[in-house]
């Protein structure tokens, strides 16, 4: 991807000029207003789609917290909130309280970042038609080519056709399973501590936790989010965009070409490469999804729009 610099300067746009000339105190009252007038944005967590966030210091807080909220396990009406952090005492709880706090923890939150992967795959096949400026086109194109690891020129059918096929949902019993298997129903040291649902790696020291049981000689680190909704941003990106999971995309887009919905208990084929146990654990996910009745129930589950209705207290 061409370095930003080279790309066409944008034009100057008449509401630039206007929010130029504003004050800066005014500037700020302005967005006061906006922010606080805005159905459900003034107690979301500032993200899109929103969700409102939610903290819990114990487990029977959580439970109280999806009761207040209506929110049962399984379910198909998921009211839009993000848990910041599992609470420390989750694995003392009865098995299947804990199973069923952990997925209505993670359901919502896996709903709304596939919404917005929707929202930016909807984007990019705008961007690929004609109907917008040309540099509008670059920008969109340019953007989505940086986050999901696409190189090549904007306006390539190359890059066009990676992206096509980068920018696409994950099944969410898929996501469920994963999360559950790799942080120990979120009990494990890295779920608590560092909000990593699914077991990422870094290299950099200061972005995560050293592990208890890595090999001497190893450098590596597990990854630290600043909460949950982080790690399934991160996750989702990580399946789209990594190397090591190019069948996982080649296995969905086989399932679009074919207009077939995509089966998690087929997707995992794509997953040989996410551990070092290769295809036993790819196995171990699928027994979940079919245990847990994952598919079924992750089929009419759809977020509730607007969390300001959401009431919490």
């Amino acid at each position: 991807m061409p370095n930003k610099d080279n790309t066409p300067a944008r034009r100057s746009h008449p509401l630039s000029a206007l929010i130029d000339a504003i004050p800066l105190t005014a500037l700020i009252a302005i967005l006061a207003l906006w922010w606080l007038g805005w159905p459900g944005i003034a107690n979301s967590d500032g993200e899109t789609p929103p969700l409102v966030p939610v903290q819990a210091s114990s487990a029977a807080q959580l439970e109280r917290t999806f009761e207040r909220a209506d929110y049962g396990w399984p379910t198909q009406q998921v009211p839009p909130l993000t848990l910041q952090a599992f609470p420390a005492d989750l694995s003392s709880v009865d098995a299947d309280l804990r199973k069923s706090l952990f997925f209505r923890s993670v359901l919502p939150i896996v709903l709304a970042e596939n919404e917005r992967i929707r929202d930016q795959r909807q984007q990019l096949f705008q961007a690929l038609g004609e109907g917008l400026p040309a540099q509008r086109r670059i920008n969109i194109i340019s953007d989505l080519a940086e986050e999901y690891g696409v190189e090549g020129e904007p306006l390539e059918p190359a890059t066009w056709q990676a992206l096509k096929k980068r920018v696409n949902t994950v099944p969410v019993a898929l996501a469920l399973a994963q999360a559950a298997k790799e942080s120990g129903w979120g009990t494990s040291r890295f779920a608590l501590e560092g909000n990593n649902l699914f077991g990422e790696w870094t290299w950099k020291a200061r972005l995560g936790l050293v592990p208890e049981d890595r090999a001497e000689g190893a450098s590596h680190y597990v990854r630290v989010f600043d909460n949950l909704r982080h790690s399934v941003r991160s996750y989702l990106n990580n399946l789209n965009s990594h190397d090591a999971y190019s069948q996982f995309r080649t296995l969905r887009a086989q399932a679009g070409d074919s207009g077939q919905a995509m089966s998690p208990e087929l997707m995992t084929a794509g997953l040989e490469n996410y551990s070092e146990r290769g295809w036993a654990y790819v196995e171990d996910i699928r027994l979940m999804i079919q245990s847990e009745r994952l598919t079924e129930v992750a089929a009419g589950a759809e977020l509730t729009l607007d969390p300001s209705q959401v009431a919490l207290r």
